[in-house]
C-alpha cells in the first residue's frame, strides 16, 4: 500500500514538472512568480495537480530531511552537529542559509499552485461534492505552508488567488497572516471528508487541529478551545495503546501504512528516488538499527541535557527507550560528547541508503489532544478535569497503560490546579512525547515566549539573556531581496543575520 501512495505521488510529480514554468532543479521559486502554472481541463487533471503538492513538501529539502532537522536542532533537548551546529546565540550556520532558501522555495511553491488552482477549479467540470472537498483541501494545504512559512521565518510576503501575475509585495504581519489561514482552515474543516481514503492527506480533524493553532498564535483561546473540541468530536482519530517500548513500533515503523493515530502525516517508503533522510540524519556507528554510519545531523546528551537527564531518571517511561540509544566509539559524535545519545524513534531497519520508509508525523492524535488540553486550559484561566483527562490519555498510554482508562500514573489536577503549574506539568508532558518531531517544541516554547527560559533550564545556556534573536527565525533568503523589489534587505532581513 505504501508503494501505491508513492507511486501516485511520484506520477503526480511528473505532471508539475513537465507542466511548471518554474525551474525545478535549482529550486528557483519567488513569491512574486505567480504564473499561470498549468492548463486544467477536467477534475482528474486537477485532483493530479493537487497531489502534486505533497510531492513538494515531501521533498528532502521540505519535511523529508531539512524542516525537521533544523527546527529540531533549537529545541532545549536537542543539539545540531556539523553544519547543523546551529547555536541559540548566532542562528543557524551559514552552511544552512541554503538550505532555508529551499524550505521557503518549496512552501511558497505549494502556495502558488494553491492560488493558480483555486480559480480554475470553477472553470472544471466536477460535482458539486468534488469541487467543495477539492478546494477545501487546496486551501488546506495552502494555510499548512503558510503556518510553516510563519513559523520559520515569521512575516513573509502574503499572496492569495486574488494577487496579479508578478506582483512584488512587502512583508505581512505573521498575525494578518495567521488570521489567513484561520479563513482557510475553517473552509477546509466544513468541507473537507471526515475521513480520507487516501493516507497522507487532510480530513476535518487536521482542519480544526491547524485552525486552533492558529488561534492559539493570536491568543483567541477560546476560538482553539473550540476547534480543539471539534477535532476530537470528529471520533475518526484515536490513540494506538501499547504495552512495551517496541510496541510503538507500531505508531513509528517504517512498515506502517496508516494508524488510527495519525492525522496529518508526510508519507515515505523506500521506492528510489522518493527519498527521506529522517532515520539517516539521527544515526552514527554503532546502532541497533542501521551499518551505515549516517550523518548524525543532530543528537542529544545524557549527562549534560537536563531534560535528558531527568526524563532517563524514570524507568516507567516506555517512551525513552524507544526513542534514545546511547552513543559510543563513535569519532565525529564523541568530538562534541562522550555522553551522546542517538534519536532511533524513526527506525527503519531495512533502509537503503539514505532513504527509508518511516513517515513524518507531522500531526499527531496526541498533538490533538495536547493542544486541547493547553486550549482548555487558557480559554478556562485553570485546568478542568477534561484537560487533565486529555493530558493523562498521552501520558498513560507513554507508560504502556490504556489511554482511555484510569491508572496508576495518572496525573491528579488537585496537584495542579493553577494554570502555571498545569502549563508547567504539559510542557514536560509535551517534550517526551514529541521529542524529534518537525520543531514541535521549539514552535511551542517560541509561542509561549519561554524559549529562553528552557533552553536555560536544559543547560544549553548559561543565562537565558544568551539566546539571541537569530535563534527565533530563519534567515529571509538572499535571492528573494533580489527579485522582489518591496523588499529591503537593510530593513526586512530578521533579526541576527
Amino acid at each position: 500500500m505504501k508503494n501505491k501512495i508513492n507511486n501516485i505521488l511520484a506520477f503526480c510529480s511528473v505532471i508539475l514538472l513537465s507542466t511548471s514554468c518554474g525551474d525545478w532543479k535549482m529550486l528557483e521559486e519567488h513569491p512574486y512568480s505567480l504564473s499561470e502554472g498549468s492548463y486544467i481541463t477536467n477534475y482528474d487533471e486537477a485532483k493530479s495537480m493537487v497531489d502534486g503538492m505533497y510531492f513538494q513538501l515531501r521533498r528532502d529539502v521540505g519535511f523529508g530531511r531539512i524542516i525537521p532537522i533544523i527546527t529540531e536542532s533549537f529545541s532545549d533537548y536537542c543539539y545540531g552537529r556539523g553544519t547543523y551546529e546551529s547555536t541559540f546565540q548566532s542562528g543557524i550556520t551559514t552552511s544552512c542559509y541554503s538550505r532555508t532558501q529551499d524550505c521557503w522555495a518549496i512552501l511558497y511553491r505549494v502556495v502558488r499552485y494553491s492560488n493558480v488552482l483555486l480559480p480554475k477549479l470553477a472553470e472544471v467540470e466536477m460535482t458539486e461534492t468534488q469541487y467543495n472537498e477539492l478546494s477545501a483541501e487546496i486551501r488546506f494545504l495552502r494555510g499548512f505552508a503558510y503556518s510553516y512559512l510563519v513559523k520559520c521565518f515569521d512575516d513573509v510576503p502574503f499572496f492569495d488567488e486574488n494577487d496579479e501575475i508578478g506582483t512584488d509585495k512587502p512583508k505581512t504581519a505573521s498575525e494578518e497572516i495567521w488570521e489567513s489561514i484561520i479563513s482557510d482552515m475553517e473552509y477546509a474543516a466544513e468541507n473537507l471528508p471526515s475521513a480520507v481514503s487516501v493516507a497522507g492527506h487532510p480530513d476535518k480533524t487536521a482542519a480544526y487541529f491547524c485552525l486552533a493553532e492558529a488561534c492559539m498564535y493570536l491568543e483567541d483561546y477560546d476560538g482553539a478551545a473550540a476547534a480543539a473540541q471539534a477535532a476530537i468530536d470528529q471520533n475518526v482519530h484515536s490513540l494506538v495503546d501499547v504495552s512495551v517500548a517496541d510496541d510503538f513500533e507500531k505508531i513509528f515503523g517504517a512498515d506502517v501504512v496508516t494508524t488510527p493515530e495519525e492525522v496529518f502525516y508526510m508519507k515515505y517508503n523506500r521506492t528510489p528516488g522518493i527519498r527521506n533522510s529522517m532515520d539517516w540524519m539521527f544515526l552514527c556507528d554503532p546502532n541497533p538499527i542501521s551499518k551505515s554510519q549516517g550523518a548524525v545531523g543532530i543528537y542529544t546528551d545524557y549527562e549534560n541535557n537536563n531534560v535528558i537527564k531527568e526524563w532517563l531518571q524514570d524507568e516507567g517511561d516506555l517512551r525513552h527507550e524507544y526513542t534514545l540509544y546511547e552513543q559510543h566509539d563513535n569519532g565525529e559524535l564523541n568530538t562534541k560528547t562522550n555522553t551522546g545519545m542517538i534519536c532511533i524513534k524513526f527506525r527503519d531497519r531495512q533502509a537503503t541508503g539514505n532513504g527509508a520508509g518511516t513517515d513524518v508525523p507531522v500531526i499527531r492524535y496526541a498533538d490533538v489532544l495536547l493542544l486541547y488540553a493547553e486550549a482548555r486550559t487558557r480559554s478556562l484561566g485553570a485546568p478542568d478535569d477534561k484537560a487533565m483527562e486529555a493530558l493523562n490519555m498521552v501520558h498513560r498510554r507513554g507508560y504502556g497503560y490504556p489511554s482511555a482508562s484510569e491508572s496508576p500514573v495518572d496525573f491528579k489536577l488537585a496537584d495542579y490546579s493553577s494554570l502555571d503549574t498545569f502549563i508547567e506539568l504539559l510542557l514536560k508532558e509535551s517534550a517526551y512525547e514529541q521529542m524529534f518531531e518537525v520543531g514541535k517544541r521549539y514552535f511551542t516554547l517560541k509561542r509561549l515566549g519561554l524559549l529562553a527560559e528552557y533552553v536555560y533550564r536544559a543547560g544549553r545556556v548559561d543565562s537565558p539573556s544568551e539566546v539571541s534573536p537569530a535563534a527565533y527565525y530563519w534567515p529571509i533568503p538572499a535571492n528573494e531581496f533580489t527579485y522582489n523589489s518591496m523588499l529591503d534587505p537593510n530593513k526586512d532581513q530578521n533579526p541576527g543575520y
